[in-house]
């Protein structure tokens, strides 16, 4: 995530500040780069790419808060969870509110 324009170095040992980066620019952005819907898949390549480890907690949390949707209740890296559709319900949505 340091590549990210977002990025405050010195915040790097927040969790809740990484949690919402994760939120932002492996789920959020993902999402309205792909219309607003795309699979578990795609969303773990992305946060793979980013360097992120907290996908699977930052989906439960913005489920939580119903800015997402998806069928399963949580969603593993599992063949069977590859296919899982994600939709962004809130796409204005502030993670660092």
């Amino acid at each position: 995530m340091d590549q990210l324009p977002t990025w405050d170095a010195a915040k790097a040992d927040d969790p809740q500040y990484m949690m919402n980066m994760a939120k932002k620019h492996a789920i959020i952005n993902t999402l309205a780069e792909n219309g607003g819907q795309c699979t578990f898949k795609q969303l773990f390549d992305k946060a793979e790419e980013l360097h992120c480890d907290v996908l699977t907690a930052a989906l439960h949390s913005l489920k939580r808060k119903k800015v997402v949707a998806y069928d399963s209740e949580m969603p593993l890296l599992n063949p069977k969870d590859d296919h899982v559709v994600v939709t962004l319900n809130k796409p204005d949505f502030d993670c660092f509110s």
